[in-house]
């Protein structure tokens, strides 16, 4: 994957969420596979920081690139391959069925 600059992955959980384990563990898998940073974020803890991505639900990833935003899944765990053809969409990049 190129145009990897300024990316970032962000998955909001909750402690009693019960996808949120796996929503996490894609998003860590893929962002260390590809290179690029990634945080978990507790929407009990952090409200604030979901109001401000519009995240509502959870598992939610959001990718942040250059100051903009999108919402890649909401309430839903990916496959790996699933955030990564996401991710190509937003990024301008066409994976096709590599």
């Amino acid at each position: 994957m190129k145009n990897l600059k300024n990316l970032k992955l962000l998955v909001f959980t909750m402690e009693k969420c019960p996808n949120c384990p796996a929503a996490k563990k894609v998003v860590k898998e893929v962002a260390e596979e590809i290179g690029i940073e990634f945080e978990e974020v507790d929407v009990e803890k952090n409200m604030i920081k979901a109001l401000k991505y519009s995240v509502a639900s959870t598992p939610s990833i959001v990718l942040l690139r250059d100051g903009e935003h999108e919402v890649l899944f909401r309430s839903e765990v990916p496959s790996k391959r699933e955030l990564i053809d996401a991710m190509g969409v937003i990024i301008g990049e066409n994976r096709g069925n590599s």
